[in-house]
């Protein structure tokens, strides 16, 4: 009798688990005698890191050493300065805003910015009513003089005949005196006159006309309604603030042109309320700007400020300097540097190696002995020509890293 092979009663899922957790033992078994055998090995092999000391002596691994750059601390004349920032500045006493003295419509530009031009050269024209209205004036006032001369020489003439009459008696006294009389009158009536006329030049004077433009005024036969806006100084146009067609008004507030001598500028800056009280008309001044990188312009204070500007709680000062070439333009941004102190000499180090935590500073000091690096704080003073003042903190002839303090710090805050 053929009898059938029993079938076993275990389930495939439960076979697939079964073979998995063994697989899992086999392989944890495997790492751990791979741990074991190869552990020394590799503490071996594996290169010496970097140690930090409790006393903040950090030392770098021989490859870590040869990428740092070193500096020796030097002794170096600082003066006593205060650094802030401004402005060039036209200056305001040689430079003038020009208003129109009339009313009415720009009919031509004459002068552009950037012309020199010299005193009394034209600006630009324009159509005003009170240029005609003085023109007119003054053609009336010229005809009153006229008439009162006239009547002047007339009233000479009968005076001086009714002075013959009355000597050959052939006149009256009566009639001598009103010949006095009336000349008298003549008289007056001319001098009113020649007031009036005085007074329509000086009108027209007012308005920005020459005697020599009154007087061919004076000849012509007709009224031009074109008027000429002078320039009242000699000087560079800095500003043109007019455009041509357009109406403006004799009380405006905003000049039509602005005239200046750029020949000298004003280093016009703002110095801190704490430094105010350092501030001295004469101190010198250093001054550089982003035109001229490297070079410094050199003043002297020539103005410091009663009181504190209300708005930036500044104090503003002010030099002035030479410009014949040019160089310096009005609105450039400047860097002040404004002596306040005598020179002393302290130690320094390279502006490379100073670390900013805040307001506190510190550098790291090498020892090329033991090849390590301590940090140390400091206590800086002036920077200049990168080079930082150190007042507190170290000695001559130490050397401070230059060239991988952001890494020495980093690797000494992972140890």
């Amino acid at each position: 009798m053929f009898t059938a092979p029993k079938t076993s009663t275990t389930s495939p899922l439960r076979r697939h688990r079964l073979w998995f957790a063994g697989a899992g033992i086999a392989a944890l078994a495997l790492a751990a005698v791979w741990t074991i055998d190869t552990g020394p090995t590799n503490a071996l092999v594996r290169p010496a890191a970097a140690a930090v000391e409790n006393d903040g002596t950090f030392h770098p691994s021989d490859t870590q050493w040869a990428g740092l750059h070193f500096a020796p601390v030097e002794a170096a004349s600082f003066r006593d300065e205060r650094a802030t920032d401004g402005k060039i500045g036209i200056n305001e006493d040689t430079t003038t805003p020009v208003f129109s003295p009339y009313s009415g419509r720009v009919t031509r530009l004459i002068a552009k910015p950037g012309d020199h031009v010299e005193r009394g050269a034209p600006l630009f024209a324009i159509e005003a009513s009170e240029f005609v209205q003085g023109q007119n004036d003054l053609v009336s006032a010229v005809a009153g003089v006229e008439k009162a001369r006239s009547k002047l020489a007339l009233a000479q003439n009968f005076e001086r005949r009714q002075k013959e009459l009355l000597s050959i008696r052939g006149g009256s006294l009566k009639d001598l005196e009103q010949a006095q009389s009336d000349l008298v009158a003549a008289q007056g009536d001319l001098r009113s006159s020649e007031i009036a006329l005085a007074a329509v030049r000086n009108r027209l004077r007012i308005l920005g006309r020459t005697d020599a433009e009154i007087d061919a005024l004076e000849k012509v036969d007709h009224i031009g309604a074109e008027a000429i806006v002078s320039a009242p100084i000699a000087g560079t146009v800095i500003q043109r603030k007019v455009g041509l067609g357009q109406y403006i008004n004799a009380g405006a507030t905003e000049p039509v042109f602005n005239i200046g001598d750029l020949s000298k500028v004003w280093l016009v800056a703002n110095v801190r309320e704490s430094d105010a009280p350092k501030m001295k008309v004469g101190a010198p001044v250093e001054v550089s700007v982003l035109a001229h990188p490297g070079r410094a312009f050199n003043a002297r204070l020539a103005y410091v400020a009663p009181a504190l500007d209300p708005n930036t709680r500044r104090l503003p000062v002010r030099a002035e300097i030479v410009n014949a070439d040019r160089e310096l333009m009005p609105e450039m941004f400047a860097s002040f540097r404004i002596v306040t102190g005598d020179p002393t000499t302290n130690p320094a180090v390279p502006q490379d190696a100073v670390v900013y935590e805040g307001a506190n500073a510190r550098v790291w000091v090498a020892n090329p002995q033991d090849k390590s690096v301590a940090s140390r704080p400091i206590e800086v003073g002036t920077t200049s020509i990168g080079m930082v003042e150190v007042k507190k903190g170290l000695a001559l002839g130490e050397n401070v890293v230059t060239s991988g303090t952001l890494f020495i710090d980093r690797a000494a805050r992972r140890d």
